[in-house]
């Protein structure tokens, strides 16, 4: 990277989901500001979200290193702002030691309180929030970049060309009031098998090995694919994908960096609080329409009725229908018999 060129250092550590929506923001900033060279602390495994543009590198974090030495290996990168994307102590004590030596700093407004008034059990008001991406590239402008970045052009469903629809299904996320029931996952999975036109691949953690190899060994087309590489293998075969099922998760953002649709399940939380995939169609959120939802807004509040009803209300025959409606409009939301 030049000297000559200006240089934005980004500081975003965590967590997968929030990197990767960062990602894709970055990224088309980056394309549309070739003389501008970006330089991302984040977590090393996260590095292949990253990849792809020449004038954006990624620096591992290094979370045993002090604070002062953290920033005095930055400092030595001499950029011209520094863009906190995080938000957190340690990017706060960073920044500021930026702001004291006299670089400029600039940093993410995560606008909590808008979303806990939309998941406020009384007198609850479904008013979108600034999404995410939008908050991230509030940032980038501030650092002088230049363009309007817009959400658009939304991802396309594309026609099938080998005339087998790859499927990939990330049945989990971190909460229960994020994920769908496993045994109605377990029949999705089962009407997908039987279809000779598409075959299923499993993304998940090691913790869902088993489970997965279970479904694989009982069901034909479904393929596992949890611990089975690294993570930019399964970034390459979540690009491979016509369609990502998943839950309101991470995988939703992986597939939304690489452009790929997404049917994607919400039941505590919302798309309208701002965390929906980068340039998804909103018609491609299944949600059912219980006057209590949206109760959280990150999925971790235990559903006060005890009964998870947003998520058990989704029926694999819907998520089914979503598909067909996707990729074969024409035949009718009514044809279930084949995908």
């Amino acid at each position: 990277m030049g000297r000559d060129r200006r240089h934005i250092l980004v500081l975003r550590f965590s967590a997968l989901g929030d990197v990767a929506a960062l990602s894709s923001v970055l990224m088309a900033r980056a394309a549309d500001n070739p003389d501008v060279d970006f330089t991302v602390l984040t977590n090393q495994m996260l590095a292949p979200l990253f990849e792809g543009a020449a004038n954006v590198r990624v620096l591992p974090v290094n979370k045993k290193q002090s604070t002062w030495r953290t920033f005095l290996d930055l400092k030595r990168l001499r950029p011209d702002h520094v863009a906190d994307e995080h938000g957190v102590i340690r990017t706060f004590l960073i920044r500021t030691l930026f702001f004291i030596s006299g670089t400029p700093v600039h940093y993410i407004h995560k606008r909590r309180m808008a979303r806990r008034r939309l998941a406020r059990r009384r007198n609850k008001r479904i008013e979108p929030v600034r999404p995410m991406w939008r908050l991230y590239d509030d940032v980038l402008r501030k650092c002088g970049l230049k363009g309007e970045l817009s959400p658009e052009p939304l991802i396309e469903a594309l026609p099938v060309q080998d005339g087998k629809l790859r499927i990939g299904i990330a049945p989990f996320a971190r909460y229960e009031g994020k994920t769908w029931p496993v045994e109605k996952m377990d029949t999705l999975v089962r009407m997908l098998s039987e279809r000779e036109d598409c075959s299923v691949w499993l993304f998940g953690g090691p913790g869902d090995r088993a489970l997965f190899e279970g479904w694989a060994a009982k069901y034909s087309g479904v393929v596992n694919v949890a611990g089975q590489g690294s993570f930019a293998r399964e970034l390459e075969l979540i690009g491979g994908l016509n369609v990502m099922i998943s839950m309101d998760s991470a995988n939703m953002h992986f597939a939304s960096r690489l452009g790929v649709p997404v049917i994607s399940l919400w039941g505590a939380t919302h798309p309208d609080m701002g965390f929906y995939g980068w340039r998804q169609r909103p018609e491609w959120a299944v949600q059912c329409g219980l006057s209590c939802r949206p109760c959280s807004v990150y999925g971790k509040k235990p559903c006060w009725k005890g009964t998870y009803e947003c998520m058990r209300s989704i029926t694999p025959e819907t998520v089914l229908e979503k598909i067909i409606s996707m990729f074969y409009p024409s035949s009718g939301n009514r044809r279930t018999d084949s995908v």
